[in-house]
């Protein structure tokens, strides 16, 4: 994702994004927050999910986000739910 195509979705200054790159037909997975009203505390990307870890600036709580590419090939499903279940383990977080 290039940060031409990020701009022309019209994000203001106080918006930041993650983004993780996919083959195929589709372009992967991108996303939007206010840094206004989340502070992001850590990023990891895989090669089928991109996982941040926020806190809420008005009252601290911490929470976790994580966005899911959906895979089409089969012989990729081993690798895809390794991801995912390493996802678990990336925080101490719930």
């Amino acid at each position: 994702m290039s940060l031409k195509v990020v701009k022309s979705l019209g994000i203001g200054r106080f918006m930041d994004w993650g983004a993780v790159h996919a083959g195929g037909a589709s372009g992967g997975i991108l996303f939007f927050w206010d840094n206004k009203v989340l502070e992001l505390l850590e990023l990891e990307r895989g090669g089928f999910t991109i996982s941040s870890r926020f806190r809420n600036v008005k009252d601290g709580f911490v929470w976790v986000f994580t966005g899911v590419y959906g895979l089409v090939l089969s012989r990729e499903k081993k690798e895809f739910w390794e991801e995912l279940g390493a996802i678990e383990g990336l925080w101490e977080d719930p």
